[in-house]
């Protein structure tokens, strides 16, 4: 199955997104990696801009099982959640967030992402990797939701001339 990840940073950005990668690739086949951009926090805005990008990963595991790898590469990567700032800055943020041809609840995990229809930090860099992959709830590509959200958006993410490839 091709399975999307969002992967984001604004703590040694650089450090923990190659971190990141290479152990997304220990632990899965990375078919994919987008290039990485420089976007404005969301909903707590005092704090460092993040790098985002996305990852395709071709995975036959259950989505509740890569969400559990994710979540533990966080803690590996140092990762702490801060309940009382749960948009703040963080070492990495690494989200599952579309698995083509899927939709549905799957433990504590939804798919697709909300984010995908909502935010360009996840839908642009996502577009670079499949434009044509069709979200399964919206039947809209993702290359045309990247596009519209672009053009709603008065804080764009800015491509980073930035190899982030281990």
């Amino acid at each position: 199955m091709r399975m999307f990840v969002s992967l984001g940073s604004n703590v040694e950005p650089r450090s923990n997104l190659r971190r990141a990668l290479a152990e997304l690739r220990r632990r899965f086949t990375v078919t994919a990696v987008s290039p990485a951009y420089l976007t404005t926090p969301v909903g707590d805005r005092d704090q460092p801009h993040f790098w985002n990008l996305a990852v395709e990963l071709d995975c036959n595991e259950p989505p509740h099982k890569v969400h559990a790898v994710l979540r533990y590469i966080e803690a590996l990567l140092g990762r702490r959640r801060d309940p009382d700032r749960p948009f703040g800055p963080r070492t990495v943020d690494l989200d599952l967030v579309l698995v083509e041809g899927l939709s549905g609840s799957f433990g504590s995990l939804d798919l697709p992402s909300p984010l995908v229809a909502k935010e360009p930090f996840v839908a642009v860099p996502l577009a670079d990797l499949a434009p044509e992959v069709v979200h399964p709830v919206l039947q809209v590509s993702v290359g045309v939701l990247a596009r519209s959200l672009l053009a709603a958006t008065s804080h764009p993410p800015h491509p980073l001339d930035e190899e982030l490839e281990t």
